[in-house]
């Protein structure tokens, strides 16, 4: 199975600039670290959620620190708090 990471941001508000961002500076990054598939969810004014899809736990665990790095530059420019990570095994999909 899949391997997901979740990652909440708040504390920033979600503009049109935020999501360009998103878009043509971070989500490019993402793919080139092994990510399969991501969404990112707004779900409030100031906070958002990344749901990142890996082919399994290796592939994950090798862009971890990519990520970490990568999640560190975004709270930096976005002036957020810092993001809650999660992420486990997909146990059941349908």
């Amino acid at each position: 199975m899949s391997y997901k990471r979740v990652t909440i941001f708040s504390g920033s508000e979600v503009t049109d600039e935020t999501i360009k961002a998103l878009k043509t500076k971070y989500m490019p990054v993402v793919r080139a670290m092994g990510c399969l598939e991501a969404d990112i969810i707004q779900t409030g004014p100031d906070s958002t959620v990344m749901v990142a899809t890996y082919a399994d736990k290796a592939a994950a665990d090798a862009a971890a620190e990519k990520a970490a790095a990568l999640r560190a530059e975004g709270q930096e420019e976005f002036k957020g708090n810092e993001p809650t990570v999660l992420e486990g095994e997909v146990i059941v999909t349908m």
